[in-house]
C-alpha cells in the first residue's frame, strides 16, 4: 500500500469512530501522524495550537516546518536509529513555533508498522515544556543564589570550620550560619531544617535566616532566642510545615559550649581522647507550639575536640551506618560530600568545627 493508501486509511479510521476521533481531538497533548518521510499525514487540535500553524498549513508539508536548527545531524541520526531500531523515542527538542520563537517540546515519538512488520508511520506526542523549562532553570538559578548566602569555611588559630551543604533537589530546606567574634573570642551559630523542600522551604528558611541573625545580635540567651524566633516565625508556616534547628555559641575565651535545641535534638562530639559521643538533648519544633519549652545546656570543651552539627539527612546515615571517623574533621566532611543522591531521603547539611586552642590569646 502506498502513502497515500494509508493516509486514507488513517483518515477512514479516525473518521468511523466518534470515539477515537473524539479522543485524538480532544487530548491536551499534540499529536502527529507522518508517513515515512516526515511528511504530516494528520494532526489534532492541540499541535496546531502548540506549532502555531492551521491544519490545512500543516498537512502534507514536512516536520521540517517547525525544526529550530539547534540540533546537530549526529542528534537526529541518533533519534531515528533509535526508532527504527527499537520502535520509539523519548526525549526534549527544541522546535520554531510558527511566529518565529522557539520552544522546548517533551516528545515521544511510536513507530507504526503494518502487516508485514515493516513502518510506515510514526506518530509523535508532543507537549510544550517552555514554561516548565523556565521555571526548572529559575529554581536552578535561585538554588545556586541560595548557597551563595552560606558562610565559607574557616580556618583561623583557635578553630577551623568546615561545612556541607546537600540540597536533595536544586533548592534546599536546610540553611545554617555562624559568626566569629574575635575580639571576644565567641562563635555563635545555628542550623535549621525545614519539614519540606523546594520553593516553599527555601523561603522560610531565608525568613528564619533573618530572624536568628536578628535574635542573636539582640538576645542574650539561646533560649530567649528561640523563643523570640518561634514567636515570630509562627506566621510563615503553614498548617502542615514547621522547622528543627539547634543553636550554638562557643566560647574559646573560657572553654564553654553552650547549646539549644528546637528539633534537632542530637550532634556528634569528638573528645581529644578519640571518643565519638552523639550528644542527645530535647527541644520541640519551631512553629508549631505558641509557648514552647527551651533548654540552653552549658558543658566544657577542651582543645582538639570535634563537634558535628548535622540534620537529619546525614545524622541518619551516620546514625545507621557508623561510618564517623575520630579526630578526623576534613575525613568527616569529606565522607559527608560524598553521600550519594541515591542515600539521601532529605536535604542534609552539616558544620563541622575543630577547637584548636582554648583560653590564652
Amino acid at each position: 500500500m502506498d502513502d497515500r493508501g494509508n493516509n486514507e486509511e488513517l483518515q477512514k479510521m479516525l473518521t468511523s469512530s466518534n470515539v477515537v476521533y473524539s479522543v485524538f481531538q480532544g487530548m491536551k497533548e499534540g499529536l502527529v501522524i507522518t508517513d515515512i518521510n516526515a511528511n504530516i499525514l494528520n494532526v489534532n487540535q492541540a499541535y496546531c495550537l502548540i506549532t502555531g500553524y492551521s491544519v490545512q498549513e500543516l498537512l502534507g508539508k514536512n516536520l521540517n516546518i517547525i525544526k529550530s536548527n539547534l540540533h546537530d545531524k549526529a542528534f537526529y541520526r541518533e533519534l531515528w536509529k533509535r526508532i527504527t531500531s527499537e520502535g520509539r523515542w523519548e526525549g526534549e527538542i527544541w522546535n520554531r513555533h510558527k511566529s518565529g520563537r522557539l520552544f522546548l517540546q517533551k516528545l515521544s515519538i511510536i513507530a507504526i508498522r503494518d502487516k508485514r512488520n515493516i513502518i510506515n508511520q510514526f506518530v509523535g506526542v508532543v507537549s510544550d515544556i517552555s514554561e516548565e523549562e523556565k521555571l526548572r532553570r529559575d529554581i536552578i538559578r535561585t538554588g545556586m543564589l541560595q548557597r551563595t548566602l552560606l558562610p565559607t569555611p574557616m580556618d583561623i588559630k583557635m578553630l577551623e570550620i568546615d561545612t556541607v551543604f546537600r540540597p536533595l533537589n536544586y533548592l534546599g530546606g536546610d540553611f545554617f550560619d555562624y559568626y566569629w567574634d574575635s575580639e571576644k573570642r565567641v562563635l555563635s551559630g545555628y542550623i535549621i531544617d525545614i519539614m519540606g523542600h523546594g520553593v516553599t522551604a527555601s523561603f522560610q528558611n531565608s525568613v528564619l535566616r533573618v530572624l536568628f541573625r536578628q535574635n542573636f545580635d539582640n538576645n542574650s540567651t539561646l533560649v530567649d532566642v528561640l523563643k523570640a524566633i518561634n514567636k515570630e516565625s509562627m506566621i510563615y508556616f503553614l498548617e502542615d510545615t514547621f522547622a528543627a534547628a539547634l543553636c550554638f555559641r562557643i566560647d574559646l575565651g573560657n572553654g564553654i559550649l553552650t547549646y539549644a535545641c528546637a528539633g534537632i535534638n542530637k550532634f556528634i562530639k569528638c573528645q581529644s581522647d578519640g571518643e565519638l559521643k552523639v550528644v542527645k538533648q530535647p527541644g520541640p519544633y519551631l512553629g508549631i507550639l505558641n509557648e514552647p519549652a527551651f533548654d540552653e545546656i552549658t558543658e566544657e570543651i577542651g582543645m582538639g575536640e570535634l563537634l558535628f552539627f548535622m540534620t537529619d539527612g546525614f545524622m541518619d546515615i551516620i546514625e545507621m551506618n557508623n561510618t564517623f571517623h575520630a579526630n578526623d574533621l576534613k575525613g568527616n566532611m569529606n565522607m559527608l560530600s560524598g553521600v550519594s543522591i541515591s542515600e539521601l531521603k532529605d536535604d542534609a547539611s552539616a558544620i563541622g568545627i575543630l577547637i584548636k586552642q582554648v583560653g590564652g590569646g
